[in-house]
């Protein structure tokens, strides 16, 4: 079994020439291009059960050869692919899955068709592979410009992409060279492979959004690979609903997309006492720009939400709907707006500096000879001084105070956001049962106060047409009086990491 490190990057077939033509230049002395068409069908279960094991199963018809490739879940890094593979050449396009050799793989497929019956065609690929070699310094990269078309039954998505595979030397070269192709050709990273585009063309979208889940730990997890984790995990949800805005910008896609944002933000104050700010400031500064740029569409997302949400609570008013109707032109705009900035350099090569700072475990340049001693030690002791001075902190600003107003709670309410995500990072390093009881009185206090956001926000939307609805008033005396008790209980209650 080998492990597969490639960048995938999207293109248009007008540029495929003229990167051609570039990539000779730029390696003179590189192996000649070769081509062949590759043709491709995907395997699975009728309802997809090797998809939900995340395991990829294809043969692929090269010239005369016929190649069969089992490929396990891995981790994308921006557009950087890291996964095993198992390959093995067949005499036909017969499927032979006594040949595959990894035992844990095997056992997972013989699992899928015990569940979910055996397994069966699912999609096609058919594409052009212009390829080279390519070496600079002791690494040789593999370069593959494709071009071509999936295919599900009667629908059909194309293929142009970039794939740059590291095979042999430092995975720092893959990134330089994904650099200098996005800087020349305003490229793409692509996070998503050509089996999961199949999979969009066959199955219909999930009804369930994918949460911001515990991260797994372990109380021997060394401080930085905890950081690691936390991090991936981050931008792995970052780089999920990028996807589904691309195919499509809804209320809850962007929504999720913001959690994902201020996971990211979170982790870098976390981490801070750790990880000198001068390894994080570059960093830090990209997300910004990254989220001014995502602020006007989150604006008019969250006020849609906020609109769509009064009227669960019966605040509708026919006043109001040539103002919805604008929020929502509002929203479609903005959305090709951001959509758009996805595809420039700007965004691709800030995502790019990112993965490769995580990939490479970057923030160790930052430290001097023999430092960083403390990112070697054991989480646990960090997880507890974190929770710790958090419900401190909590304490300080909602105890002690008299009568907590509308405002006190919403300008506290960014730490508690911050306060939940500390419980995502080290949460499953406690007992699981007593900590979600604990948690959700956390998390139904903060839903409690963002409806003090909603409520003013459908004021100002009635003062527009010069309305008044008593009934806000009301409810947002009610929400202060609820938060008493909710605060009161929450706080009382003893901490899971005691």
């Amino acid at each position: 079994m080998s492990i597969e490190i490639e960048i995938k990057l999207s293109a248009t077939p007008d540029k495929i020439s003229d990167i051609k033509q570039w990539v000779s230049e730029r390696f003179s002395e590189s192996s000649e291009w070769q081509e062949k068409q590759l043709a491709n069908t995907y395997f699975d279960t009728e309802n997809h059960k090797l998809r939900e094991m995340e395991i990829g199963l294809r043969i692929r018809r090269d010239g005369d050869k016929f190649i069969q490739s089992v490929k396990s879940a891995g981790r994308v890094v921006g557009g950087l692919f890291q996964r095993n593979e198992s390959e093995i050449e067949l005499p036909s396009n017969q499927l032979d899955l006594q040949a595959v050799a990894e035992p844990y793989l095997m056992i997972l497929l013989e699992e899928a068709e015990e569940e979910d019956g055996p397994v069966q065609p699912a999609f096609n690929t058919d594409f052009l592979r212009r390829q080279i070699f390519v070496t600079e310094g002791d690494s040789q990269i593999e370069i593959a410009l494709d071009v071509g078309s999936i295919r599900c039954k009667e629908e059909k998505k194309d293929i142009c992409e970039v794939e740059l595979e590291l095979k042999e030397g430092e995975p720092a070269i893959l990134f330089s060279l994904c650099q200098e192709l996005i800087e020349k050709f305003d490229l793409v990273l692509d996070s998503e492979s050509k089996a999961e585009r199949g999979y969009t063309l066959c199955q219909k979208p999930s009804p369930y959004l994918r949460q911001l889940r515990v991260v797994e730990l372990t109380a021997k997890s060394s401080a930085e690979a905890a950081f690691e984790t936390i991090a991936h995990t981050g931008l792995g949800h970052w780089q999920h609903y990028i996807k589904q805005i691309k195919r499509e910008v809804t209320i809850d896609n962007v929504l999720q997309l913001n959690r994902a944002l201020m996971f990211m933000q979170h982790m870098y104050s976390v981490f801070a006492p750790m990880i000198p700010r001068h390894a994080l400031s570059s960093l830090r500064s990209d997300w910004r720009e990254i989220t001014k740029n995502f602020a006007k569409l989150l604006k008019v997302a969250q006020e849609i939400n906020w609109l769509n949400n009064g009227k669960l609570y019966g605040f509708t008013y026919e006043e109001l709907s040539d103002f919805e109707k604008g929020l929502r032109r509002a929203f479609k705009r903005e959305g090709s707006q951001f959509t758009e900035y996805l595809k420039s350099a700007s965004y691709n090569l800030k995502l790019l500096h990112f993965s490769r700072w995580l990939y490479l475990k970057e923030w160790r340049l930052a430290f001097k000879e023999g430092g960083g001693q403390r990112l070697k030690k054991e989480i646990f002791p960090f997880a507890i001084r974190q929770l710790q001075h958090q419900l401190f902190d909590i304490k300080r600003h909602l105890t002690g105070k008299g009568e907590l107003t509308e405002n006190d709670y919403l300008a506290y309410l960014p730490r508690m956001y911050r306060t939940l995500d500390i419980g995502l990072f080290f949460g499953s390093l406690f007992e699981n049962k007593k900590r979600k009881a604990y948690r959700q009185r956390w998390v139904d206090l903060v839903a409690s106060i963002e409806l003090f956001k909603q409520l003013e926000f459908i004021r100002r939307a009635l003062k527009t047409e010069d309305r008044i609805d008593e009934r806000l008033e009301r409810t947002e005396k009610d929400i202060l009086e609820a938060l008493v008790t909710m605060r009161t209980r929450a706080l009382e209650e003893n901490p899971y990491w005691n």
